[in-house]
């Protein structure tokens, strides 16, 4: 893999602080990983922030997480028993960690800010790709 996880981590935050929703983040920090340009990674993920059109429900870091899993794990119908059984893997990691995958309950006060929850959905596609 070509960047490390703090790279990762650096660059999403920057891509945050311009405006980037928290789907396209994630995706767009692994570039490396799925092969697509900037523009594309950010096009395809937009409509995901906000918990999929800003209605607060799965919350964008793990629908980018998904995206990610399904471009490497993913080539034909039949594997998509061993997909859904990874995307399960790393959402119940991400809810271990900030007790949902809602975004709509994430984002209750006291909460984590949404750049902590990118952070967690990077650590997490990153430590399942090396």
């Amino acid at each position: 893999m070509k960047y490390t996880l703090e790279e990762r981590i650096e660059r999403a935050r920057a891509l945050h602080k311009k405006g980037y929703n928290c789907s396209q983040c994630v995706v767009m920090v692994f570039d490396d990983v799925h092969g697509l340009s900037d523009e594309v990674a950010a096009r395809v993920s937009a409509g995901f922030g906000g918990g999929v059109g800003g209605m607060r429900q799965v919350c964008g870091a793990v629908s980018g997480m998904t995206m990610i899993t399904s471009l490497v794990k993913y080539a034909q119908p039949t594997d998509k028993p061993m997909l859904y059984a990874e995307v399960k893997g790393v959402a119940d990691e991400f809810k271990v960690l900030n007790g949902s995958v809602v975004c709509g309950e994430l984002l209750r006060p006291g909460r984590k800010p949404c750049i902590a929850l990118i952070e967690d959905a990077i650590t997490i596609i990153d430590a399942r790709m090396r």
